[in-house]
């Protein structure tokens, strides 16, 4: 049982209900104490008097005593009986007039068929010493009092009162007070409760959604709550983008792990023939040097491809912790540009340089020259003999263009936007005959990435392709 409360009063629509419904029952309360304190009298019930309520006083009543005194200013002589008979034949004589004298106690009325509740309370109270000596409008169930004013009649003071019959009697007058205080209790539980249950069950959906994620469903998201504009919706967005950078980055893990499979197996199988023909070579000294340097051949290659796949396993996976500091572009590309030259010579290969002076960005020097080395390796890889390379560097109001552009025979329009995946050739066998592994353009695009850059590729008009380097100025 214990842990069962504990499970219920644990729940934030348990706590969200119990929290309103005391502010609401709090509401309730004061509301009640603070009015009983503000009126004239509290309710009151006891066996001579029924149920009343004292209100300040009602001014159409006001108005008629304060004729009825006005008239009697001219008329004082007049004995009580004919003052009260003329009031049954004042247009008012729907009302009721009450006269209290104080000296003895005696009530009259202008009336035969007295109500016995405003009798007795006129009877029990003395209006000469309580509160109620200034006007005011008692109001019983089915009947409204008001007064006293002074009248002398005969040169005796008379207490005033006038009466009427209520057309639409309060309802809460006949409702016990208990029963005032538990509607309310009622009626904002059942409330509440579905204001609770409103309330968490956006969070309950995002819960169910968190725990199928995190039991394997990459594919989960929360749905239709995405919509909201308010702080729940940007927890269901912040949640469906962080699903989704998960997923993408798990199944580009796997991605890898497979591409790493499928390359490392045709080196692996060479290395091995190579190895398998070593031995039975044994004798041949010449034909045993041949499949050594093919072993080392082979060797090469993996341990270049393994360089590879750490370099873009720590771009794709971990945030670049590199410390930004102010970088000459110009002169950065110029050196870059040199040392590629040395690859474009065995191929009779010029490439031009287009830059203006003094661009500076700030950034890793090491991260950019890598990405950009790749870029113009590639160029040179993928040129043709006796061809030229054009590298143009322009600066915007809020980026820095790099433009590198070569005379090769450029890539099919399908194949461009897979030219930055890992392991990505455009060869359909994928074969090595221009050598690589197919993880230059994805080194390249991590490390622009890690920039906040962007980089973009297309063919160009006559032939070869351009790739366009964005870097944002920091």
């Amino acid at each position: 049982m214990n842990v069962f409360f504990q499970r219920i009063f644990s729940s934030i629509a348990a706590k969200l209900f119990f929290w309103f419904w005391l502010i609401a029952i709090v509401s309730v309360l004061s509301t009640h104490i603070i009015s009983t304190q503000l009126s004239d009298t509290p309710f009151v019930q006891d066996n001579l008097i029924q149920q009343h309520e004292v209100l300040p006083a009602f001014r159409g009543d006001i108005r008629q005593l304060q004729n009825m005194i006005r008239y009697n200013t001219y008329h004082r002589e007049e004995p009580l009986k004919l003052f009260l008979q003329k009031q049954n034949k004042s247009r008012f004589k729907e009302r009721t007039i009450w006269l209290k004298n104080s000296s003895n106690n005696q009530v009259f009325s202008n009336k035969n068929n007295r109500d016995s509740a405003v009798e007795n309370y006129l009877l029990k109270n003395d209006f000469t010493l309580n509160k109620l000596s200034r006007p005011s409008t008692v109001q019983f169930a089915k009947i409204r009092l008001t007064g006293p004013l002074i009248i002398t009649i005969q040169e005796v003071n008379y207490q005033l009162f006038i009466s009427s019959k209520i057309k639409h009697p309060p309802p809460f007058l006949f409702i016990p007070l208990w029963l005032r205080i538990a509607i309310p209790v009622v009626i904002s539980f059942i409330l509440l409760w579905f204001l609770a249950k409103h309330s968490s069950k956006p969070l309950l959906i995002i819960q169910k959604a968190a725990n199928k994620f995190g039991n394997g469903d990459l594919t989960t998201r929360v749905e239709k709550l995405d919509h909201r504009n308010d702080e729940l919706g940007q927890l269901a967005k912040s949640f469906n983008q962080m699903a989704e950078k998960l997923e993408a980055s798990i199944s580009a893990q796997q991605r890898l792990l497979a591409d790493i499979s499928h390359e490392l197996r045709s080196p692996m199988t060479r290395l091995q023939l190579a190895i398998a023909l070593a031995h039975k070579s044994a004798n041949s000294a010449n034909d045993l040097e041949k499949y050594l340097l093919r072993c080392e051949t082979e060797v090469g290659r993996l341990d270049d491809m393994l360089g590879n796949v750490i370099a873009l396993s720590r771009l794709e996976n971990t945030l670049p912790t590199f410390t930004s500091k102010p970088i000459a572009l110009n002169q950065l590309i110029h050196y870059l540009i040199n040392d590629a030259q040395f690859l474009a010579d065995e191929k009779a290969i010029k490439i031009h340089f287009s830059m203006q002076d003094h661009i500076k960005i700030n950034g890793d020097e090491q991260l950019l020259a890598s990405a950009l080395s790749n870029i113009l390796n590639n160029a040179v890889k993928y040129s043709s003999n006796n061809s030229e390379i054009y590298v143009n560097l322009t600066s915007e109001k809020q980026s820095l263009n790099i433009e590198i552009s070569d005379c090769g025979t450029g890539v099919p329009e399908d194949a461009i936007a897979q030219l930055f995946k890992p392991f990505y050739r455009v060869q359909n066998d994928r074969a090595r005959t221009t050598g690589g592994s197919g993880l230059g353009l994805a080194i390249a695009k991590q490390a622009i990435l890690a920039h906040h850059g962007e980089i973009n590729a297309f063919n160009n008009k006559q032939k070869g392709l351009t790739v366009v380097v964005k870097l944002p100025k920091i």
